[in-house]
Formats: C-alpha cells, structure tokens, sequence
C-alpha cells in the first residue's frame, strides 16, 4: 500500500465518521480513491469505488445531474478498461444521454463520451458502427 493510498483510506475514514457513509464529501474522496486505483490498474477496486460514489450521487440529486453523469463516465470507462464492453456502453451512454440533456448537442463532455462509446465498439470489432 502506497503513502498517498493510506492517506485517503485515513482521510475517508474521518470523512466517513464525521459526515456518515452518504455524505457527498465521502463520496467525493472515494472517486478520488476510485481515480487513484484505475491509474494504478487496479480496475476492480476502482470501479468498487465508482459505483458508491454513483449511489450517492443518484441519492443527492433530482433528475439529471453533471455529477450523476461524470460518475456514469467514470465508471463506464473502467468497465471498459476490464473488456466488460456491454456494460461499459450502458454506462457511458446512460452518461452521453443525461450530459446531452443537461448541455445540449454541441459540449466537451457530449464529445468525449462520443469518443469513449466509439472506443468501446472498436474494442468490440464493431469498427463500422464506431
């Protein structure tokens, strides 16, 4: 275990006994944690981490929201990371539908999940569809 793992499993125990598991500060510090463990490869633990932060992130908001949506890229991207390439798409379309919604056709965040969908269907051997 790394210095900069122990010091965010130290921070979200604090973060976890002061503000309780369904805070958005405790789910802001385990994406953190769950970025930290996709760098390192870890996609398993990092895709753990990304579905609590989506729970909290669904539970805190009405509707669409940008933090709903980045939370289905993120976790969309390490599931594609893992060859998990259906569930992955689900993800990041779910995630393309509500950024479409919340900032229209013509955003950064609408393109980059473009992208990322291509990619997962290029992984698929889907290249025509991409």
């Amino acid at each position: 275990m790394s210095d900069a793992e122990k010091w965010y499993l130290e921070g979200l125990r604090i973060a976890r006994l002061v503000y309780g598991e369904d805070h958005m500060r405790v789910a802001e510090m385990r994406g953190a944690l769950g970025g930290a463990y996709f760098r390192q490869g870890r996609l398993e633990e990092a895709v753990r981490m990304y579905k609590l932060v989506l729970r909290v992130f669904r539970s805190a908001s009405e509707g669409d929201s940008a933090m709903v949506a980045a939370g289905l890229c993120e976790l969309g991207t390490a599931l594609y990371r893992q060859g998990l390439y259906d569930r992955a798409m689900k993800k990041l379309e779910e995630g393309y539908e509500m950024f479409r919604r919340l900032h229209g056709d013509d955003h950064e965040h609408v393109a980059r999940l473009l992208n990322s969908m291509s990619l997962v269907l290029q992984a698929q051997g889907r290249v025509a569809e991409s």
